[in-house]
């Protein structure tokens, strides 16, 4: 199957109230992003954080990328000033989270290096209401349920909702690093790209099979077509580009900004600009990695999660 590149306005997707039994309110604007890898699943989203948002200390079975766009992510370890990048590994706990003013980000949430399947906020929510339905309660991110016998629960809302999906008692993964990391654009130069005058790079972390820079384009400049041996996500956040015969506006808001999505394996036209622009980039080697894995042992169409189970 031949692979594509997607790009699309932010203002042409619709805004969707969003939230798994947090504190506060929570819109998104979903982007699609198919990985067109059996079982492996990755969700790429607009967010904006309402003042009063809040979530308790948690932790995940996922890898988690969050740029603040405008206002300030306020949550402990993992803190995210205005344009700056935090990276919320796997097993590792973080928070807790009370906005005391509006944010708006970007946000990637995907499997991590250990394979545990990756589950959507569609089941997630899903999940939730046949929890309530049972007789369960969400309240500042805590599901609670007081069982006949007098037997109480008390847990991190998303954990219940990953275990009632699952089916069994959620195990997290043993945490690589010792807390989030947040990337500070601001202390990295700028690295002027080898091949591509006028092209420069901010390279901020790489963390296994996934990977933060920053991309700006000088007017005048341009990335000539090429193809992509790795999947790339894009968000141009300011400035303009033309690709494919038209002009896509950067930005920050749910108007203004334009979403690209690479495949790993794709063939990319070439990229202009007459204004210069800048480009947010989530680099997934990790995905032509699980490709050539698979191919390798010859499971085609296994999640990662279930091979690393059946060991």
């Amino acid at each position: 199957m031949k692979r594509t590149v997607t790009i699309m306005s932010i203002a042409d997707v619709e805004l969707v109230k969003a939230g798994i039994g947090r504190e506060g309110g929570m819109n998104v604007k979903p982007l699609p992003l198919e990985t067109d890898i059996p079982g492996v699943i990755l969700e790429f989203s607009w967010n904006a954080y309402d003042k009063g948002y809040a979530t308790p200390r948690h932790r995940h079975t996922f890898d988690q990328y969050r740029f603040s766009l405008s206002g300030q992510r306020m949550i402990k370890d993992g803190f995210c000033e205005e344009g700056e990048c935090g990276f919320y590994p796997e097993g590792v706990y973080y928070g807790p989270q009370m906005q005391e003013e509006p944010m708006v980000g970007l946000g990637l949430q995907f499997q991590g290096l250990t394979g545990i399947p990756y589950l959507t906020h569609v089941d997630l929510r899903n999940a939730r209401k046949a929890l309530e339905a049972e007789g369960g309660t969400f309240k500042e991110g805590i599901y609670t349920r007081v069982f006949p016998d007098g037997r109480k629960v008390n847990m991190d809302s998303h954990a219940a909702c990953v275990e009632y999906v699952s089916g069994k008692k959620i195990e997290f993964p043993e945490g690589r690093f010792e807390k989030p990391i947040v990337m500070k654009p601001s202390g990295h130069p700028w690295i002027g790209d080898r091949k591509n005058p006028g092209v420069e790079h901010k390279r901020l972390g790489m963390f296994g099979g996934s990977g933060v820079r920053l991309t700006r384009l000088a007017p005048g400049a341009k990335i000539p077509a090429n193809h992509m041996d790795d999947a790339e996500i894009r968000y141009l956040i300011e400035g303009s580009i033309k690709y494919d015969g038209k002009t896509w506006q950067g930005g920050k808001t749910k108007d203004l900004g334009t979403y690209m999505y690479i495949q790993q394996g794709a063939d990319v036209g070439e990229i202009t600009t007459d204004t210069g622009g800048m480009f947010y980039v989530i680099e997934l080697p990790m995905l032509a990695d699980i490709e050539a894995e698979r191919a390798r042992s010859g499971s085609k169409a296994q999640p990662r999660g279930e091979m690393a189970a059946a060991k």
